[in-house]
């Protein structure tokens, strides 16, 4: 299993090694443990420009994921790539912010929801998809946080989707 990290913006400066132990542990959470990932920080241009090209969607967004495309011929049928994560620091920063949670717990946030997503949950195909990737979420956060706990540190992360979704309420 690898993680690789590419971040291909300047301004901003998450924890890298905290963000790739994460998506280590949300890995092993899914059962994942000898998949390959990676995981790409932008600016909001970049993203915007992925999102326009890949979603058809002229703005910027705060996380992509991308699953593998299909097997090439002479390459092994079971590739080990899960998919690729894309994450837009500025937005992350500042949903961060407007949350009142530390910009890092934000990027793990986000990590998860792309997981999830590579996972097959689509939260944007209805409130009963929306619940079930939010409790996918929460079952991931869980154990990246005894993970975290474990290892002495700490962390508030809870996934993307609002809690209201838990508890019969409509998502924003």
């Amino acid at each position: 299993m690898a993680v690789v990290l590419l971040d291909l913006q300047k301004r901003l400066t998450p924890d890298r090694d905290r963000l790739e132990r994460h998506a280590l542990w949300g890995l092993q959470s899914i059962r994942k443990s000898s998949a390959d990932l990676t995981i790409v920080l932008v600016n909001d241009r970049r993203m915007r420009a992925l999102n326009a090209t890949y979603r058809g969607k002229n703005r910027t967004t705060d996380v992509l994921s991308f699953e593998p495309g299909p097997v090439l011929p002479g390459t092994p049928a079971r590739s080990r790539f899960f998919g690729e994560i894309v994450i837009a620091l500025p937005r992350a920063y500042a949903q961060a912010a407007k949350l009142g949670i530390s910009f890092d717990d934000e990027l793990s946030n986000l990590l998860i929801h792309g997981l999830c997503h590579l996972q097959g949950y689509d939260h944007e195909k209805g409130e009963q998809e929306a619940r079930d990737m939010k409790r996918a979420e929460e079952r991931m956060a869980r154990a990246i946080r005894k993970k975290e706990t474990d290892a002495g540190g700490s962390s508030s992360i809870s996934g993307k989707i609002p809690e209201t979704l838990l508890k019969g309420g409509s998502q924003n």
